[in-house]
């Protein structure tokens, strides 16, 4: 069965598990910066460390908004859509 995508909801997205798993994520490159042999350890480092995530996430969820908007203006004067294919499970 083949399925096309032709809208998806901006609110749905930001409102989602995917800000969690995009600030998991930045957190942990984050600390793989731990390994520079040039870090000093002290409370600025970590203070630097969770403000460059947070703001690393919000720059990547204002990239996704964007291409999200275009997507569906380009979905609406039509574009053809992604379409996925799917298996019925037996």
């Amino acid at each position: 069965m083949k399925i096309a995508i032709k809208k998806i909801g901006v609110l749905n997205v930001i409102f989602s598990a995917f800000p969690v798993a995009v600030f998991a994520v930045m957190l942990i490159s984050g600390i793989m910066g731990a390994f520079n042999p040039d870090v000093v350890f002290n409370l600025q480092f970590f203070m630097n460390m969770i403000m460059q995530s947070i703001l690393n996430t919000l720059l990547f969820l204002v990239f996704t908004v964007c291409f999200l908007f275009v997507y569906n203006v380009l979905c609406a004067i039509g574009v053809r859509a992604v379409t996925v294919e799917l298996e019925d499970k037996e």
